[in-house]
């Protein structure tokens, strides 16, 4: 796996692009690429924080500046941009979820997120 960094336009563009793909058009998302410190929680690759009744979320997305060094895969913002818009479609099953449970939830966007990323990048290259 390689290492995947945006800026902030194409990050905002394939946020775009995935929310077209997930069938979120209509949610209002803004995504951003902001320092660990702004981030809201720690050892984290990106948060996501909706506002339901209104059906708008804002992203952050971890600055590749403070990715951690020496972890298994290199950063991936389009994997974590996924993975967080995926929390969308979860949110009111979800949102409650504590230990083991939303361990479980956690692994199961981890694994769709990772098998729809892989889907685009191969017909990106076909």
């Amino acid at each position: 796996m390689q290492e995947v960094i945006f800026t902030e336009d194409q990050i905002r563009e394939k946020c775009a692009e995935w929310q077209r793909i997930l069938r979120l058009q209509d949610w209002i998302v803004s995504v951003s690429i902001v320092r660990e410190r702004d981030m809201g929680m720690e050892n984290t690759m990106g948060t996501i924080n909706p506002t339901l009744e209104k059906r708008m979320a804002k992203i952050r997305i971890l600055d590749p500046v403070d990715y951690p060094p020496g972890l298994m895969e290199p950063q991936d913002m389009e994997l974590t941009l996924v993975h967080e818009l995926l929390h969308l479609h979860l949110w009111f099953f979800t949102e409650s979820l504590e230990g083991p449970l939303h361990v479980a939830e956690e692994q199961a966007i981890e694994a769709i997120s990772r098998g729809l990323v892989a889907l685009a990048r191969k017909e990106a290259y076909r």
